[in-house]
């Protein structure tokens, strides 16, 4: 009896210290996960070196190919907004109606290319691994820059929330985001918007949620989905392309958060972006 309890507890703590490389490793490639680490560091058992050594490989060959995909991206913007210009160019020489009607063709396919473009380097950025971006310092330096420019109409900006937020993706991204929400807002807003962040747990994860509330007309119901609809402008006294929101929704759903239009409690609309956190 006492040699089958002493197997058991050898055998338990064989187990218990054998898997202690793999629960490293595990941690480590978690971190990397969630933007803590770029690769796999430290030693690990001979079995268990090809492994991480291999996933490191891989990590790299990602951000390659990412890379790639970032530059061909760009080229082909380059490629094709130059003769589309030229079009354009060509055609304000003349004032009939075929001129108009390719002016106006012109424009619509440069609104396009801008658009997938756009959503195919976020679809790139969004799948990098180990991007991780702390919010306070863009969120406040973007909420000063649309005070200056909304500052003729005294709408002013008030900042509530959690401090010291991570947002598990790009700069660029998170700045493209939320800068359209914030414009959206300061074009509507009668004299008040109030900024709020804070995190939430799903299933999925960790999750950031950006509210933006302002004091303007609102947004009826029935509109809401119309207003994601690219290109879609409800009102065409107010500047801009339609694309605003349209491309806020986009790269939320790429990073699998979304965006949600709602009554806001100061009597206008309250925008909330929900997008992964750290």
């Amino acid at each position: 009896m006492l040699l089958s309890l002493a197997l058991v507890g050898t055998t338990a703590l064989q187990v218990r210290y054998g898997l202690r490389p793999l629960r490293r490793l595990q941690a480590q490639v978690t971190n990397i996960r969630q933007g803590r680490a770029d690769k796999i560091d430290g030693k690990f058992p001979q079995d268990l070196e090809p492994l991480a050594e291999e996933l490191n490989l891989l990590i790299t060959s990602n951000r390659e190919v990412i890379e790639r995909a970032r530059t061909q991206v760009g080229n082909l913007a380059h490629a094709l907004k130059t003769p589309l210009s030229v079009i354009t160019n060509e055609v304000d020489r003349d004032n009939s109606n075929f001129a108009g009607k390719v002016r106006e063709q012109t424009q619509l396919m440069r609104d396009q290319v801008t658009y997938y473009l756009d959503r195919a380097r976020a679809a790139a950025r969004s799948s990098v691994v180990g991007s991780v971006l702390e919010v306070d310092e863009p969120l406040s330096a973007l909420i000063r820059t649309f005070e200056k420019i909304y500052q003729d109409r005294a709408v002013k900006f008030q900042r509530l929330g959690s401090e010291g937020l991570k947002f598990r993706g790009e700069r660029q991204d998170f700045e493209e985001m939320a800068g359209n929400l914030l414009d959206n807002a300061g074009k509507w807003a009668r004299s008040q918007i109030i900024v709020a962040i804070d995190t939430v747990r799903r299933s999925e994860g960790e999750f950031m949620q950006l509210t933006i509330d302002d004091d303007g007309p609102g947004l009826p119901s029935a509109s809401r989905d119309a207003a994601l609809t690219r290109g879609r402008r409800l009102d065409e006294t107010k500047p801009g392309s339609g694309l605003g929101l349209s491309i806020v929704n986009d790269l939320a759903l790429a990073y699998g958060g979304g965006l949600d239009l709602l009554d806001s409690p100061l009597g206008g609309l309250r925008v909330r972006l929900t997008i992964p956190a750290v």
